[in-house]
């Protein structure tokens, strides 16, 4: 008992130590303030959230992790945190425009290229990155990726479902309800992915530490709608782009995570210097659920001071 109440603790400080401990930049991208923060030293990595449309801060944890042997650059996305444009449409929210803003970054901060970590989400962005600037990276990180494409959404919603427990869902049904929906509509989203939250996590007690401090600020769904209609616009599949990178990969996965065992065994096919390595008892949220083995997994990927 006493041992596993001094894990939840530390996971709790994990996630919550670093919060304000580092101060906002910003550079100009395509007329918007772009912000980011930087944590540790050492080896840059750009850390790339999900969503689209999610906070910084919901990946925070994993700069609280690695900025122990690494830098690490936390970017505010287009159209989230303090990089919101004043109006969301085509000309303000796309993915061609979200890259152009980290290689903003990246050659502000003078270096030649980076280490490039995406979780989710962000993994798909980070394939994308790579395929467009394959110079700017030196190396990719994947942690729960949501793959090359948008394939995944054939089963995603029916493995979270099957995880969850009945009075989960209920909870999912009142906020689904459209009265409700319509008096708060931000609200009713937010309070789903709550209810959701166990099915990301092998352990649900520990889907606590990333459900209960979430706000209804932690999301932007305009952001989310902007985004997928410019990746089915363009047809932005990396199996059907080629590929231009060829330099060292990590995929870390979750055996538990509700993106199925199919998705990084297809990005590990697609890259052909990629390591794949399973976290086990680990769902979606690897460094909340197994944040040594994550962390040690990168270390002996990427050697601190490489």
């Amino acid at each position: 008992m006493i041992r596993k109440l001094s894990v939840l603790l530390f996971m709790a400080v994990i996630m919550l130590a670093n919060e304000g401990s580092a101060q906002y930049q910003k550079v100009n991208s395509h007329g918007l303030d772009i912000y980011f923060r930087i944590f540790g030293k050492g080896t840059p990595i750009l850390i790339v959230g999900g969503g689209p449309g999610d906070v910084s801060d919901r990946v925070l944890g994993i700069c609280d992790l690695l900025s122990q042997s690494y830098q690490c650059i936390l970017v505010d996305q287009r159209g989230t945190g303090l990089s919101s444009p004043t109006k969301y449409d085509s000309t303000t929210i796309s993915v061609a425009l979200t890259l152009d803003d980290f290689e903003t970054i990246r050659t502000s901060l003078g270096y030649k290229d980076w280490v490039v970590l995406g979780a989710s989400y962000g993994g798909y962005l980070a394939s994308l990155y790579a395929a467009d600037y394959p110079a700017s990276i030196s190396s990719i990180i994947f942690v729960g990726t949501a793959g090359l494409n948008m394939d995944l959404f054939a089963y995603f919603l029916d493995n979270i479902m099957v995880r969850l427990q009945p009075a989960d869902i209920e909870v999912i049904k009142y906020w689904d309800d459209s009265a409700i929906m319509a008096q708060d509509p931000q609200k009713a989203q937010v309070e789903q992915i709550r209810a959701m939250m166990p099915a990301y996590f092998y352990d649900r007690n520990k889907s606590l530490l990333v459900s209960e401090p979430m706000e209804l600020t932690d999301f932007n769904f305009d952001v989310g709608r902007w985004i997928f209609a410019d990746i089915g616009k363009r047809n932005l599949d990396l199996t059907k782009m080629g590929l231009s990178y060829d330099k060292p990969v990590l995929i870390l996965h979750g055996r538990q995570d509700p993106m199925g065992e199919s998705i990084p065994q297809i990005v590990s096919r697609f890259y052909a210097k990629s390591k794949l390595v399973f976290l086990e008892r680990c769902g979606h949220y690897s460094w909340v659920e197994q944040p040594e083995p994550f962390y040690a997994a990168i270390k002996d990927f990427l050697p601190p001071g490489k």
